[in-house]
């Protein structure tokens, strides 16, 4: 009877072990497994023809705003978390970014609250929506992995020339890498609109394995080459 319950309690902290060694790889594949159907669903969602659609409307609206006043609401780090706009979806999503080189596809989410940072790329607050407008710069966030998803884990992969692609809710765009820096995080003038540029920047922190002090910056602008050959391989 002393062995059978010596036995019994060894298989249940075994079996407590091998939960606790497993739960890291656990929560990693139900989190990917959330942000690919989010995607999913994202890809299969058709919207209106953006001219008839309000939303897009709102969305040229705001961007032309917050150009016009020099993005005067940017005033600190915490300016990022707000939502640029609001939105009706329940998912509050904007389209996705999927990144070739990195191998990564991600759900849009606007600002960048915590929250939102845990479920994929952020669009920041206070920078332009990804519609494919002149004066607009959209600068999206993501961390250098979450809980076993990697993220923006390996964007020091990213070189010159390399493709960046959003889907927004209307239509494909796509941009080429133009640019790299490492920038302190209150170094809020790096990422400003560029007069007459249609740019996407994407920010996460930097060194990947240390403090994370500073921010690893990837600046793309919008390239029109072979749109419409490759529309048809990324639906």
């Amino acid at each position: 009877m002393k062995q059978k319950i010596i036995n019994i309690v060894g298989i249940f902290f075994l079996v407590i072990g091998i939960t606790l060694l497993l739960y890291p790889e656990i929560i990693s594949y139900l989190k990917q497994k959330q942000s690919n159907q989010t995607v999913k669903e994202l890809t299969q969602r058709r919207s209106k023809r953006k001219q008839d659609d309000l939303l897009y409307q709102k969305a040229v609206r705001y961007n032309r705003k917050i150009f016009k006043e020099k993005q005067a609401g940017l005033k600190d780090v915490f300016s990022y978390r707000s939502a640029p706009i609001v939105l009706r979806n329940e998912k509050n999503t904007f389209g996705y970014i999927k990144i070739p080189k990195m191998k990564q596809k991600l759900p849009l989410y606007l600002g960048a609250t915590m929250e939102n940072m845990r479920k994929g790329a952020a669009i920041m607050g206070q920078t332009s929506l990804p519609v494919g407008q002149k004066d607009s710069n959209c600068v999206i966030a993501a961390h250098r992995g979450y809980r076993g998803i990697p993220y923006f884990r390996d964007i020091e992969q990213l070189k010159t020339g390399d493709q960046v692609i959003i889907r927004n809710p209307w239509e494909r765009l796509d941009y080429r890498v133009t640019k790299i820096k490492v920038i302190d995080p209150y170094d809020m003038d790096k990422i400003l609109i560029q007069k007459g540029k249609d740019m996407v920047t994407l920010l996460t922190c930097h060194p990947y394995r240390g403090h994370g002090r500073y921010r690893y910056v990837v600046y793309c602008m919008r390239n029109h080459g072979q749109k419409i050959r490759k529309q048809k391989e990324d639906r």
